[in-house]
């Protein structure tokens, strides 16, 4: 019986490393992946080497005179930045959420070459949807003048609440997407990868954060009528990650608080979904006691935002501030005991609705009741709204090129 690792594995591994590597640390040197990596720096001039003639990555120019002055190198060297190579293949991606469907064509990097949505309510078939991936897809690839050979995949994130509907079930513990990868799956199509969107969507923005942050425990938080929490790991590899809506929703944030039928009193979610803070707003909504707000949502208590709960109490609408405060003391315990119990060095948040003032607002507020520390680990989600379809590409990326090695080759 044959033991160990094969040369066509190491080989693989070796190429997965380097691949992530270089998207999450930036251009980088060889000097400097061989030291990250550990790998001799023969080995890894070997390697990236044979990754530039297959187009995988480029090579953009010297580093920066001072970066260059940080390594000892033989004389007549010089420090080359390499890259991934964004236009080594193109990526489709889709989120289907319960407001609307996004499709979008972007590069290796993630840069947004083309997009389009579709709303969605409760009278969208699964059959409507699935056609509107697969023309947007289409459409875009001719656009494009691409061909299936030229686009690395198509990736598909399905929000939690939409799972029931697309026929994406339990097996064995774990989603099975087969129906809807089946589904999507037509000749004219690249291959297909499904997966939970809330987890996605934090893939997705680490992706876009690139180099900026280190390597860090992230929670990311989806506001809609649930709330979706996704835990994404250092390594963020395909299964490093873990999903807690249904448990966070059942926390509690306020003993003896407002009730919902199947929840404790004061849970997350009888607290903090959409509907139940517009439910608390609702209490005090009205063109006399509340004219601001009143005006600003034109008398549609189901237009209340975050962002305009602030305006409205920068804005004098004295009963809103009561409430407000209420509120943001709920998401002051909410967030310090995601931070405490999952030692997360950074909270994004998705689908809040905050402009930049009414971010700093917030973090305001959470810095008020559970201070410095917590609040500035907050951020905006850098995937938001009609972007969301970038949930998918990251998908595709993840697990058809980095986790792969980048394009099929042999020994």
């Amino acid at each position: 019986m044959q033991s160990g690792i094969s040369k066509l594995d190491l080989k693989r591994i070796n190429r997965m490393q380097v691949l992530r590597t270089v998207w999450e640390a930036g251009p980088i040197s060889r000097v400097d992946l061989s030291q990250m990596l550990q790998i001799t720096r023969a080995s890894i001039t070997q390697i990236t080497n044979a990754m530039i003639a297959e187009g995988l990555l480029v090579e953009i120019g010297e580093a920066p005179y001072q970066q260059r002055m940080q390594e000892k190198l033989p004389k007549g060297r010089r420090k080359i930045l390499l890259d991934i190579n964004a236009n080594y293949r193109f990526v489709l991606g889709a989120v289907i959420s319960e407001q609307e469907i996004t499709v979008g064509l972007c590069t290796m990097h993630m840069e947004i070459l083309d997009k389009t949505s579709m709303p969605c309510t409760d009278h969208t078939s699964r059959k409507e949807i699935q056609q509107f991936i697969i023309s947007a897809a289409e459409r875009m690839m001719n656009n494009a003048a691409l061909t299936k050979d030229d686009v690395l995949g198509l990736g598909v994130g399905v929000m939690p609440i939409m799972i029931g509907r697309m026929r994406v079930y339990y097996k064995d513990g774990v989603l099975d997407f087969g129906d809807l990868t089946r589904a999507l799956s037509v000749p004219q199509m690249p291959q297909v990868f499904c997966g939970n969107a809330v987890w996605l969507l934090s893939l997705a923005n680490a992706d876009l954060q690139r180099s900026q942050v280190p390597g860090m425990n992230q929670v990311y938080i989806h506001l809609g009528s649930h709330i979706h929490i996704s835990l994404l790991r250092q390594e963020k590899s395909e299964s490093d990650y873990l999903t807690y809506s249904y448990l966070t929703e059942r926390c509690i944030v306020r003993p003896g608080g407002r009730q919902q039928d199947g929840y404790p009193a004061g849970s997350v979610r009888a607290q903090l979904s959409v509907q139940a803070m517009q439910a608390r707003i609702a209490e005090i909504y009205s063109k006399e006691r509340t004219p601001f707000l009143y005006t600003a949502t034109d008398g549609y208590i189901e237009h209340v935002t975050l962002d305009q709960m602030y305006e409205a109490v920068s804005a004098g609408d004295a009963r809103c501030e009561e409430v407000v405060r209420e509120i943001m003391q709920d998401w002051s315990v909410l967030l310090h005991n995601l931070v405490c119990s999952f030692q997360s060095r950074r909270v994004v948040l998705h689908h809040f609705g905050l402009s930049e003032r009414g971010f700093v607002q917030f973090k305001n507020y959470v810095r008020e009741f559970v201070g410095d520390d917590i609040a500035e680990r907050i951020t905006l989600s850098q995937v938001e709204d009609k972007t969301d379809f970038l949930a998918g590409c990251a998908l595709v990326l993840l697990k058809n090129f980095y986790l792969s090695g980048g394009a099929s080759f042999t020994e």
